[in-house]
């Protein structure tokens, strides 16, 4: 019988951190899986340490790419190789942490309409240190709509169906970073996301992140994923200045001057958000969301030395805040 869960994890030349990545899903309280670790052409002892727990549970399964081809490749060769129902996604420097798994199987069991599900994480460094906690729990509605801006789903904590995303294509293999951004955003299309309110798994911090690899890219991945998720919903073309300015809100890139086209294509798109939403109460935690994030874009400008363009910052903040009609005619 083919497993409930696929655990999928790629690695590149992490001799390091994998051992105790693996272990942690070993280790989980939940049987019904199997272990899939895709070597995407490591050069260093990575192999050793994956045939050694190959030899040791025959629920690993190691598949191995000759040559380096990226995470999304990676990702999806291990998908090809995949039995579970479910797949859950861990990176290969990270570590699950207990009742993940069981929790996330039990909403997809229970939840047809669900199509992913994820968790929050906690930070550490390279030694193990904690740093805080990333991740919150909110309503798929609020989900959805951030996911026009950034993702708040996350990336290694996630769960879907495996049949699914394989109707999707996989991952995109043109994303060498954001891979599960941009996937999400094409999933939301299909069903729900639910966000569980507990600490599913441990992130490490290190230098050797692919995020610190392909940092050269990694805007103009997120305008073409922030374009291709706003331009169907707005119903409009997103000129290069409103993605620009949405940048400087929701990636810190500090730029000046911008907060005021930020905040019409913010509000535009509210406007449409509420027309989809009608509950208040989920309408209000929207708002509340969008001016903390005013709210940490104006300390960041604070912590810049850019006083003037704080303030203007906080202002918007404090008016997301105020009532949607408000907003609506302001």
């Amino acid at each position: 019988m083919n497993p409930k869960v696929t655990v999928l994890v790629p690695v590149f030349n992490r001799e390091r951190f994998v051992d105790e990545a693996i272990r942690s899903v070993i280790e989980q309280d939940f049987d019904d899986f199997e272990l899939v670790v895709v070597d995407d052409g490591s050069t260093d002892r990575t192999p050793e340490v994956l045939e050694r727990w190959r030899q040791r549970d025959s629920r690993v399964v190691v598949v191995t790419s000759p040559t380096n081809q990226g995470i999304p490749a990676a990702l999806n060769l291990g998908l090809a190789h995949a039995r579970g129902t479910y797949v859950a996604r861990l990176d290969s420097d990270d570590l699950m942490l207990p009742r993940r798994v069981a929790e996330q199987v039990a909403v997809l069991d229970a939840r047809s309409e669900v199509v992913l599900v994820s968790c929050a994480f906690e930070i550490v460094d390279s030694a193990g240190n904690h740093l805080g906690t990333w991740g919150e729990s909110a309503p798929h509605e609020i989900t959805a709509f951030l996911l026009h801006f950034i993702n708040p789903v996350g990336g290694g904590q996630a769960m879907f169906r495996l049949a699914e995303v394989l109707e999707e294509g996989g991952y995109a293999p043109e994303y060498p970073v954001s891979e599960d951004y941009e996937l999400w955003v094409r999933l939301r299309r299909r069903g729900r996301i639910e966000m569980l309110p507990f600490v599913g798994m441990t992130r490490r911090t290190h230098a050797n992140q692919s995020l610190a690899r392909w940092g050269g890219v990694k805007r103009a991945i997120w305008i073409r994923i922030m374009r291709s998720s706003l331009e169907p919903y707005l119903r409009r073309c997103v000129r290069d200045d409103e993605i620009a300015a949405l940048i400087t809100v929701w990636r810190f890139d500090g730029s000046l001057n911008r907060s005021g086209i930020a905040d019409d294509v913010m509000r535009e798109a509210f406007a449409r958000f509420r027309g989809e939403v009608p509950d208040r109460a989920v309408q209000t935690c929207a708002r509340r969301r969008i001016a903390r994030q005013w709210y940490a874009a104006a300390r960041n400008f604070a912590a810049r030395g850019h006083p003037i363009e704080a303030m203007k910052y906080l202002t918007r903040a404090v008016r997301w805040l105020i009532t949607p009609r408000t907003i609506a005619t302001a």
